[in-house]
């Protein structure tokens, strides 16, 4: 990430770092959210009396797993003392010595247990609920998380094509989707699929209604 005082939107994101609101954060790929959101990670871990207050939640084990190690090595910034630092490092380097000293007070050692650190899938936060309250999630067993839900992807466009048959609010729009690619059933099954995949680029533009 650049030096933030060449950033045009320097103040938005210090902004964003305060606690005592919360934000949306949209930009593009490379514009420096993951750096953001680890900075008020941080800025956050300073404020609370355990570590497990604070939950950062992504899309895949690989970006958890990527945003923990970023938070670790920014609290080794006391082994990594240099003179030239970035506006943006610097800022890192306030924020992390404010953690490291809530960590002593606190007693967290964090070092030693990384694992404090909440920083999971979406699916792992909802599987960790349920096992809380397996009365109210009414699942009976614990559900399994899978990595490849390719068949259960086919198998909701299969459902939807089905809906074309029945007296169903979204029956016309099937049909005209039929229409459009030539009742190529096979082929627009395979396309709601790779839509369900990537859902979570095109969801949140979709109107909800009742």
């Amino acid at each position: 990430m650049a030096d933030v005082g060449l950033i045009p939107d320097v103040d938005e994101r210090c902004r964003a770092l305060n606690p005592a609101q919360s934000f949306i954060v949209q930009a593009p790929a490379g514009s420096g959210k993951t750096a953001l959101l680890i900075q008020r990670y941080l800025r956050l871990l300073a404020c609370v009396d355990a570590p497990e207050e604070i939950v950062a939640i992504t899309f895949t084990r690989k970006a958890a797993a990527e945003m923990r190690a970023r938070v670790l090595a920014a609290l080794e910034v006391e082994k990594k003392l240099t003179d030239a630092e970035t506006a943006y490092e610097k800022l890192n380097r306030e924020l992390s010595v404010a953690v490291l000293q809530r960590n002593r007070q606190a007693g967290w050692h964090i070092a030693e247990n990384p694992e404090r650190l909440r920083i999971q899938t979406i699916d792992s936060l909802c599987a960790s609920l349920t096992r809380q309250m397996p009365m109210l999630s009414k699942f009976g067993a614990q559900p399994e998380t899978i990595e490849d839900a390719s068949d259960f992807y086919l198998e909701a466009a299969r459902a939807t094509l089905e809906l074309v048959e029945q007296k169903h609010k979204i029956a016309h729009d099937v049909r005209r989707l039929l229409e459009h690619l030539d009742n190529d059933m096979a082929r627009i099954e395979t396309l709601l699929a790779e839509m369900l995949a990537r859902r979570d680029h095109w969801l949140r533009h979709i109107p909800w209604q009742d």
